[in-house]
């Protein structure tokens, strides 16, 4: 007896949450996470430095150049004569250390008439270690490719918004193989938020960039909504819990922000109603945390980002759902879970593949057609006392996750 497991296919849109089942994101069970891409910048983008000097020579790099006229540090967007040139041309890189955190929206790059980059790709990183590169991609996965000119300058807007410290710029089309770049950075950090201390990217001591410098948040009145701000703001669908009394240890940071009381519908912390702190009000002992919820649905096997098999985090496990009154709404429930406007079909019979552990859990049909995500809508949890088709001895639950 073959078990039916739901699938979806979500519309063609960036995502905020990358979930597949590579886990380009990080390792789950590792506590590898990562934090998500976001469609929109949390402040101003502009210039971040190249031609202001703001990133300074010792934060530029490349593969290679092909001599001391051809260095990193000339290309920097109109400055100079001179310009960036590999000695070779293929599988070349540049590299920018952007010295923080930081949104980063986009690039301008220009080329010298006919030796020009006429496409390149974008990888973001942490840390600059081998493996924690990853290449900006579009809502289908396929990595991104932008496009140069030759004398002009060409402003190229990113369709996601890595929050990221190491930028490369990859070659992968040029005029002639002796090419030249000079380009700039696009981003922003005034209001930005991190979190510092913490176990990975879900949790930690909330820091916040404003007028040049990064500052802390003080935990009078702080409460649940004021930390799922910070979650959404970093791409988390919600808080798990806001913490208090510097839970994630003391910084030496000002305390920027105090009496923060948002309400929900803001875009940003920034944006919340707050009080600047006043010293003998608040000290570094009273600093606000937060501690995010990792989204507990997933999409895996599919061909892209935006489509695959359904799977659902419970107790700690991935399980399956099975396709019992599974519809279009339902799917489009989980769709705006992972970042998605909605879905456009809501397909069953395996269609990206059976998991070993068979169905999991099966959707209960139900009037609460508009909840906020897939877990909140009521249930009937379904457990498999062994995982081969025949066994059909079921113990049966309802409830919400």
């Amino acid at each position: 007896m073959a078990w039916d497991i739901v699938v979806i296919v979500a519309s063609l849109i960036a995502c905020q949450l990358e979930l597949s089942s590579s886990n380009s994101i990080g390792d789950e069970a590792a506590g590898g996470y990562r934090t998500p891409l976001l469609t929109e910048a949390p402040c101003t983008s502009g210039p971040l430095g190249m031609q202001s000097g703001a990133i300074p020579d010792s934060s530029l790099s490349a593969s290679s150049s092909y001599n001391s006229n051809y260095r990193p540090s000339n290309a920097r967007l109109n400055v100079g004569s001179d310009w960036w040139r590999p000695r070779y041309h293929q599988d070349q890189w540049f590299q920018v250390d952007l010295g923080d955190h930081t949104a980063v929206t986009g690039l301008i790059v220009q080329g010298l008439h006919y030796h020009h980059v006429s496409a390149f790709t974008v990888q973001f990183s942490n840390t600059a270690e081998s493996e924690d590169w990853l290449a900006l991609t579009d809502a289908e996965g396929n990595i991104l490719e932008f496009h140069g000119d030759s004398s002009y300058q060409v402003t190229v807007t990113f369709p996601v918004v890595p929050m990221t410290r190491y930028i490369r710029i990859l070659p992968t089309a040029w005029s002639t193989t002796s090419y030249r770049l000079k380009f700039e950075i696009l981003g922003c950090r005034d209001g930005v938020v991190r979190l510092v201390g913490g176990d990975g990217a879900l949790s930690g001591r909330v820091e916040i960039y404003h007028n040049g410098a990064w500052g802390a948040v003080c935990d009078e009145d702080w409460d649940f909504l004021s930390a799922t701000m910070v979650c959404r703001q970093l791409g988390f669908p919600e808080a798990l819990e806001a913490k208090q009394g510097s839970f994630f240890g003391e910084s030496e940071l000002p305390i920027v922000m105090s009496r923060v009381s948002c309400k929900g519908n803001e875009k940003r912390l920034a944006d919340c109603p707050f009080v600047c702190n006043i010293p003998r009000q608040c000290n570094n002992s009273r600093e606000a945390g937060v501690i995010c919820k990792w989204n507990s649905v997933r999409l895996v096997n599919g061909p892209n980002r935006a489509s695959g098999r359904v799977e659902i985090l419970q107790n700690g496990r991935w399980g399956t759902i099975c396709d019992n009154d599974w519809d279009l709404t339902d799917a489009s429930v989980l769709c705006r879970q992972l970042g998605f406007p909605n879905a456009v079909e809501a397909a069953t019979g395996a269609r990206f593949g059976q998991a070993r552990a068979r169905c999991s859990w099966t959707v209960w049909p139900a009037p609460a057609r508009r909840a906020r995500s897939l877990t909140a809508r009521p249930f009937v949890g379904r457990r498999l006392n062994a995982i081969t088709p025949k066994t059909q001895a079921w113990s049966a639950t309802r409830g919400n996750l």
